[in-house]
């Protein structure tokens, strides 16, 4: 609780010196500089770093009708910070919008880090936890990859009997992986 006030009263003040109306630099466009409203040539691609892609995401994500999408978390340098916080804390991939506007978003995503590959004990587990899964009515949970241990599958939070199955499966699952280190 402290941190998030501390970081409330930081973005206040980065806010408020940003707005206190001394002269601007040179090298910042104002709307008094002549050509700052000229159009910029559109990048060809997504950008290289993370944080700016983020940006490029919950922009296309607002302008896909998504208008509560949240801004990326400060200091955040994964790229996805929004989307995790979306989906994770605020429930939005439950929305058919979120998921429509997801599609055509996505594009704007860094890559998600590569998890460390499994041992073939957390396969073996892993491989449980999906058929007990099957078997408490939750059918379309596939075996994970008998090599990377990727098990791709999601749940809905409001489908109650996928939530029985996971509290009933959920003691059969590995501890979760570790992002591989970068080369």
């Amino acid at each position: 609780m402290r941190t998030r006030r501390w970081s409330a009263v930081l973005m206040l003040a980065m806010l408020a010196s940003g707005c206190s109306g001394g002269e601007a630099s040179p090298g910042v466009a104002t709307a008094g500089t002549p050509g700052a409203g000229a159009p910029t040539a559109a990048p060809s691609g997504p950008s290289d770093d993370p944080v700016q892609r983020e940006l490029d995401f919950v922009a296309c994500m607002r302008a896909a009708g998504v208008t509560d999408m949240p801004d990326p978390v400060p200091g955040d340098k994964s790229g996805r910070s929004a989307l995790l916080h979306a989906m994770d804390d605020l429930g939005m991939g439950l929305k058919d919008a979120f998921q429509t506007a997801l599609d055509g978003c996505t594009k704007f995503l860094p890559p998600a880090a590569a998890p460390s590959p499994r041992t073939p004990d957390d396969v073996t587990k892993l491989r449980a936890y999906a058929q007990c899964m099957r078997d408490n009515g939750v059918a379309d949970v596939p075996d994970p990859d008998p090599v990377t241990g990727q098990l791709n599958h999601w749940l809905r939070q409001d489908d109650k009997a996928a939530m029985a199955a996971l509290e009933k499966c959920r003691n059969l699952l590995p501890p979760a992986p570790t992002a591989a280190p970068k080369p």
